[in-house]
């Protein structure tokens, strides 16, 4: 029976994780997997034990794929049938994609500290790596590694507008800023109703 096939119970608890509003059958398969695996959970043996505490503390479709990658690359190690040609292609595609990783991460880091904002902008917050990560969640996916480092930056930057505006901006310079941003809609001169351009101007190319 189903109560009995613990990785059949697992395919449909992380398979009921999918369900929009209103889905009730997928509503009664959550609860029914959820339960049958909590009370065969302390009766596994390793590695379906393992992979059964961890689909219950964090379920597959809301965590990050290639953090996940690394988790059940160890989880297949343990396996009794293993194919071992699979999991060396697996380890060898986690390594290189980390490698890529490092890069990316180094390229966003070097931006940073580029940019001088420790010196501009005492009260911004080094948040480069912690930037970088949560784009590694969206964009997963080798081939969108201009798309990370793109994303990071936005993040960065935007993180420290939005400190600006909450906690560290005068409200006539703020004012002024907010005008200069709203009036770049058709502009045909950038930041053309300021004296000055934001010291953020030339952010993404890394210029002062």
């Amino acid at each position: 029976s189903l109560s009995n096939d613990i990785k059949g119970l697992l395919n449909l608890y992380e398979a009921s994780h999918v369900r929009t509003h209103g889905e009730d059958i997928l509503e009664e398969a959550l609860a029914f997997s959820t339960a049958h695996l909590e009370s065969a959970a302390p009766h596994l043996k390793s590695p379906l034990s393992k992979q059964v505490t961890h689909a219950l503390a964090k379920f597959l479709h809301k965590s990050i794929p290639r953090v996940e990658t690394r988790y059940f690359i160890s989880i297949y190690e343990e396996e009794e049938f293993k194919n071992d040609v699979l999991l060396r292609f697996a380890k060898l595609d986690f390594n290189l994609l980390q490698m890529l990783h490092k890069q990316e991460l180094s390229e966003v880091s070097r931006w940073w500290k580029d940019l001088d904002f420790v010196t501009t902008l005492p009260y911004a917050r080094d948040r480069a790596a912690e930037c970088y990560f949560w784009t590694v969640g969206v964009y997963a996916e080798p081939q969108y590694s201009q798309a990370r480092v793109m994303f990071a930056k936005t993040i960065a930057m935007i993180s420290i507008v939005d400190d600006t505006f909450d906690a560290y901006g005068i409200l006539k310079e703020l004012e002024v800023y907010t005008d200069a941003i709203q009036s770049q809609d058709g502009a045909s001169e950038p930041f053309s109703s300021m004296d000055a351009r934001p010291s953020g101007d030339n952010c993404y190319s890394g210029k002062r």
